[in-house]
C-alpha cells in the first residue's frame, strides 16, 4: 500500500470541502440557493419547510473557516489511518494474503 502524506490529504480535502461551501455561499448571496435547495430536496422526494436566510458575511466566513478546519483534520486522519493499515499488512503479509484468497 502506497504511504499518503497526511499533511498534502489533509489540505486537498479542506480545499475541497471548503471550495463546495463556497459555490453554496455564493448561491446563497446571489438569491438562487432557495430555490437550488428545494430542487435538491424534490430530487430526493423530500419536502421540507426548510428558508434559506439572508447571507450574513461573518456566518460565511465561519462556515468557511470551520470547513477548511474539519475538512484538514479529516483528511490527516484518513491518511493515518491508511498509512496504519499499510503498515499492518506490510508486517504481516500473511493477514493480507490470508484475507485476499478467502474471497478467491
Amino acid at each position: 500500500m502506497a504511504h499518503i502524506d497526511p499533511n498534502r490529504l489533509g489540505i486537498v480535502v479542506a480545499a475541497m470541502l471548503t471550495a463546495w461551501h463556497g459555490v453554496w455561499l455564493v448561491l446563497v448571496a446571489s438569491g438562487q440557493a432557495q430555490r437550488v435547495a428545494d430542487f435538491v430536496l424534490r430530487m430526493h422526494q423530500m419536502k421540507s419547510e426548510m428558508v434559506v436566510a439572508a447571507f450574513d458575511p461573518m456566518m460565511a466566513a465561519l462556515l468557511l473557516l470551520a470547513t477548511a478546519i474539519l475538512g484538514y483534520v479529516g483528511g490527516v486522519a484518513a491518511a493515518a489511518l491508511w498509512n496504519c493499515l499499510g503498515f499492518v499488512c506490510e508486517r504481516h503479509p500473511s493477514a493480507s494474503k490470508a484475507s485476499l484468497s478467502a474471497r478467491a
